[in-house]
């Protein structure tokens, strides 16, 4: 769509946004370009007119009558510099004004219209404007240069065409005929669009809903996932806690338990040893045998405590376990007090079961001794002849 073929008034509307510096640039685009920026600095030129005869009425109305009083009254530098610029308007528009209303030009200084309109501006706005020559200095200096550059480039040819009777150049007739149906087909335009656009929104703000409604719920999820974090992490810290208390009481009891054994093991050696010098001094014959019954030290638990691993007991010799008949006490013990595996008992049932297999092997040792003293008192019976035999029998019979 072509730039040009909007509504005048909306490309007038797109334009007042820039200066009238640009705009009177802009004339060179193209005869278009060239009519709208006219229009556009004309009526700049009349309205920045206009205004600054509202201000300086408002500004008279306000100081007074006397001239005397008028010096000394705070709005005297408004009304000074007021009265300057007058003074350039009535000289700018004696010098365009003639050519303005036969059309053969507009006002081409735009720079000027916006140095007036920032002056005008200026004196509205402030309550002690600075003083009138270094206000308008800029003003004097590029009006002027445009009325010399007018008066000695410009109007000589625009005399010419006045004299020779040029017609003036009128709007042409096909826009003007051609305007109701552009206005009809703009407008048709307008609400097309218009009702494209409701539908778009009504789009828009329904997938906006839709992707709000998945942010809450991913922000949702992502608190729980947060909190959950939040408790295996506390979770972790209790175990290691947890952790550590039950390593520091297994190495107690390992402490306690190593110093158990190595006691309980003492006080089985003095009972195995007792009991064997026992046997020994009443039966002769079975010292050997006696002397054949060791204990079993690898079957004891032992602490497995990292400090005590390469420390030795002073009863306890690093050896292979032996091989180790059942017997019947220990079957009897076994079956009046199961103890379950040293793996998973305590200090005290471990202590108690040690004292059991030394009670055992204490039974043993006292069987063995009496059955030893059976067997010497059958061999020290006095043998009897066959001879004497038949002659207690023929004495009984007798």
């Amino acid at each position: 769509m072509d730039f040009l073929s909007l509504p005048v008034v909306v490309v007038e509307k797109i334009l007042s946004y820039l200066s009238y510096d640009e705009v009177s640039k802009y004339r060179m685009v193209s005869k278009g370009f060239n009519d709208i920026c006219m229009r556009m600095l004309n009526r700049g030129f009349l309205m920045i007119e206009r205004r600054h005869a509202l201000a300086l009425k408002g500004v008279k109305a306000q100081l007074p009558r006397r001239e005397s009083e008028r010096r000394y009254h705070p709005l005297a530098r408004h009304c000074d510099i007021l009265t300057s610029i007058e003074t350039r308007i009535s000289m700018l528009n004696m010098t365009y004004s003639k050519f303005m209303d036969c059309g053969i030009c507009c006002f081409i200084p735009g720079k000027v219209i916006d140095e007036i309109r920032r002056v005008l501006s200026l004196v509205e706005t402030s309550k002690t404007p600075p003083r009138a020559h270094e206000v308008l200095q800029e003003l004097r200096d590029i009006s002027s240069m445009a009325i010399e550059h007018f008066d000695d480039k410009v109007s000589p040819d625009f005399r010419k065409k006045l004299h020779e009777g040029v017609p003036i150049p009128e709007p042409r007739p096909s826009q003007v005929a051609l305007l109701p149906i552009a206005l009809r087909q703009e407008m048709l335009d307008l609400r097309r669009r218009t009702v494209l656009n409701a539908k778009l929104s009504l789009h828009v703000a329904s997938q906006y809903k839709k992707f709000y409604k998945r942010i809450v719920e991913y922000r949702q999820i992502a608190w729980r996932q947060r909190k959950t974090i939040r408790d295996l992490k506390k979770r972790q810290r209790d175990q290691d806690a947890c952790m550590a208390d039950l390593k520091k009481r297994i190495e107690e009891c390992d402490i306690k338990y190593s110093k158990l054994t190595h006691a309980d093991q003492t006080v089985g050696g003095t009972v195995i040893a007792a009991s064997a010098n026992d046997s020994s001094g009443s039966v002769a014959p079975l010292r050997h045998f006696g002397s054949q019954i060791k204990l079993d030290l690898s079957v004891l638990p032992i602490g497995t405590n990292k400090r005590n691993s390469n420390k030795l007991l002073p009863n306890m010799k690093p050896r292979k376990p032996q091989i180790r008949l059942p017997s019947l006490s220990e079957d009897v013990d076994m079956e009046s007090n199961p103890v379950p595996s040293t793996s998973n008992q305590t200090p005290r049932q471990k202590t108690q079961c040690t004292m059991a297999k030394i009670r055992g092997i204490t039974n043993e040792i006292r069987q063995l001794s009496n059955l030893s003293k059976t067997i010497e008192g059958k061999l020290k019976r006095p043998r009897i002849s066959n001879s004497e035999d038949l002659e207690n029998k023929k004495q009984k019979l007798q």
